[in-house]
């Protein structure tokens, strides 16, 4: 009896995959021919002072007036109400997708979000054209529509990008050799993110591959560098890019970040951390809450660093030199910490912690990872509060 129910089961599922794929490929076929009319255009949309939208969007836009078709390929759907969404994006583990509509439908949404919109006309050929579309619709109906989000090598501006190259047959190892002489944390610094402390974490919690020069290809993870990219593009003599205009205006912000905050905040916080250093040994005062503090805040962001390090699938993510001012163990240190006895091994943890902040900005500078301001004044406040434990009795 159980062998039956497995096989029904085995059969149901084989039938109801072979119905799905023989569904594709009658649609496929079923496809329309695009006319001699029909344009290819790139749609790009400003940012937005959100994490979502920081970088902007792009999406392909087909339109025919012959075959009354004018619909939008956006490679950059997806759902926010998958669990821990923001947590998952620094994983690369967000589920994106291709969604095609009708560009009217698309146009509308952005624009009631304040988005502005710019569209740039492709020169293509008829049979590029046909590929494109029947490539893009053979992915809508196919399990390839699904991808996981991984800024900056996966998103819908390379989805794009990789399409159009395979598709239009151009080359795209003669891009990957032409250097931007921009790395990817130059570009962020211009993102119009309006919380300067996401601009802070962001900074803190990419690695030493941030900070490598990106070639023409890579920096197409944008609207902006796809569009440059695609203004390099010759195709019989011919720039790809024919000519451009504005759908909506630009994107308002209200107002730009305000990075002298943080600096500000983590500047005060080290001046403190002087002040009671000098007091406790001058005046054999102690400052254990301060302490306390300051090393819970310091494990809480290495065991957040590390499991980024060790479980994200963003490479820029993998390697980290703020781990060594954010080390784990300093969330254990915090509860071991006290004044009337430290004890040779509480000694040697905090010893070992003050090891790590020397070596932290030696390691940087080799590995040559840009580190913000705010971790180096807080690596200061932790290393002048651990060094009064270390006093002589």
């Amino acid at each position: 009896m159980l062998h039956n129910r497995i096989l029904f089961k085995v059969l149901f599922f084989a039938l109801l995959s072979l119905s799905i794929g023989l569904s594709g490929y009658a649609n496929a076929a079923q496809l329309p021919k695009l006319s001699e009319k029909a344009f290819v255009s790139i749609v790009t949309c400003s940012p937005t002072p959100n994490y979502e939208g920081g970088f902007g969007h792009s999406a392909l836009r087909i339109q025919d007036s012959s075959l009354h078709i004018d619909v939008i390929f956006n490679f950059g759907s997806y759902s926010e109400k998958q669990s821990f969404f923001a947590y998952k994006v620094l994983l690369g583990t967000i589920v994106s997708y291709l969604n095609g509509e009708s560009f009217k439908e698309f146009a509308n949404r952005y624009k009631k979000n304040g988005r502005g919109m710019n569209e740039y006309y492709l020169n293509l050929t008829e049979q590029q054209k046909q590929s494109l579309w029947q490539e893009l619709n053979r992915i809508l109906i196919s399990g390839e529509r699904f991808y996981e989000f991984k800024v900056p090598t996966e998103n819908c501006s390379t989805q794009l990008r990789d399409v159009l190259f395979k598709q239009c047959n151009w080359d795209k190892e003669t891009f990957l050799s032409v250097p931007t002489h921009q790395t990817y944390r130059d570009i962020e610094l211009n993102d119009p993110l309006q919380n300067c402390w996401l601009h802070l974490l962001f900074n803190i919690v990419v690695g030493p591959e941030t900070d490598r020069i990106m070639n023409l290809y890579q920096a197409a993870f944008n609207p902006t560098g796809l569009i440059e990219l695609l203004k390099e593009v010759h195709q019989d003599g011919k720039p790809i890019l024919m000519m451009s205009h504005k759908i909506f205006p630009p994107t308002q912000f209200k107002e730009l970040p305000d990075k002298a905050i943080p600096l500000s905040v983590f500047s005060l916080l080290f001046i403190v951390a002087t002040v009671l250093t000098y007091l406790q040994l001058k005046k054999a005062k102690h400052f254990l809450w301060f302490d306390r503090i300051i090393l819970l805040l310091s494990g809480i962001s290495g065991c957040f660093l590390l499991s980024l390090i060790l479980f994200s699938k963003i490479d820029l993510l993998n390697s980290n030199y703020n781990i060594l001012w954010a080390l784990p163990t300093n969330l254990i240190l915090a509860f071991l910490l006290k004044t009337n006895k430290i004890g040779k091994w509480r000694k040697a943890g905090i010893a070992l912690t003050c090891l790590s902040l020397i070596i932290f900005p030696i390691a940087a500078a080799i590995g040559g990872q840009s580190i913000p301001t705010e971790a180096y004044l807080f690596a200061g406040t932790l290393f002048v509060r651990l060094l009064s434990y270390l006093k002589p009795v």
